[in-house]
């Protein structure tokens, strides 16, 4: 697994503080995020409400000077609209409250329909306006009874989301064998396909209790040195390939 080779701005591009690390919702994971300031002077630990993909949401800086070393790195961050008040932190906390109940409705509801799920996180938008829940499950489920239902006791917009086993573990957080965070709910963005051959090329264990991760599935970190354990001539062959393709194309 390589990543991208150009555009190393290192830590310059953050010079006067523009960016700072945030953590969203106090969740469970370690997921920071990048934050545009806007030339406002933040502290470590400071609340603030930054833009969202669905609305406003509510942050703590974590870091005031995250490393940046790709400029692409930036391309998510997010945008701070302002610092967060007492009334706004007396909001978040009855926020908390209400998807503590709603999850026990939640939970409640479906259990008396002996719905095949297991629910993982409930999230109200910061306006109050919508509830997402979180579950995973083996097979399809019909839950707009479900919905209809949470709907009496709750007149808001409700979304059903299903995950599976890696997007669990990713929202639940956790250490991983080596003693750290886990990559998923720290700095990964997205999953990318693993396979026992990464195992065999590297000469791990293929004892799944070793090479699996808290999701059950292959752990993400065999395909960081996955190059490095190819034979080099598999290397070389790869990278004949890539280039014949791309000389194929026409520009």
């Amino acid at each position: 697994m390589s990543g991208c080779g150009g555009c190393s701005v290192g830590n310059s591009f953050n010079p006067g503080g523009h960016y700072v690390g945030v953590r969203i919702n106090e969740n469970e994971d370690g997921r920071v995020v990048f934050c545009e300031t806007q030339g406002v002077s933040l502290s470590k630990g400071q609340r603030v409400l930054v833009e969202g993909e669905q609305g406003l949401e509510y942050a703590q800086v974590v870091t005031l000077r995250p490393l940046i070393y790709k400029q692409c790195q930036l391309r998510d961050a997010r945008r701070l609209v302002r610092a967060a008040t007492e009334a706004d932190q007396a909001s978040y906390d009855a926020k908390v409250g209400r998807e503590v109940r709603f999850f026990s409705d939640v939970s409640e509801m479906a259990s008396e329909k002996r719905l095949p799920m297991k629910l993982i996180r409930t999230e109200e938008s910061f306006d109050g306006r919508k509830y997402t829940v979180y579950y995973t499950s083996e097979t399809r489920i019909d839950y707009r009874k479900l919905v209809s239902d949470l709907a009496l006791k709750h007149p808001v917009r409700i979304e059903m989301r299903q995950i599976g086993p890696r997007d669990e573990t990713k929202m639940r957080g956790g250490l991983g064998p080596c003693g750290l965070t886990l990559c998923c709910s720290t700095f990964l963005k997205g999953f990318h396909p693993v396979t026992i051959k990464m195992a065999k090329n590297q000469n791990l264990s293929l004892n799944p209790s070793k090479i699996s991760g808290m999701c059950g599935r292959l752990m993400c970190c065999l395909a960081y040195e996955d190059e490095g354990g190819r034979p080099a001539s598999e290397v070389a062959a790869s990278a004949r390939k890539s280039q014949n393709i791309s000389q194929d194309i026409p520009v």
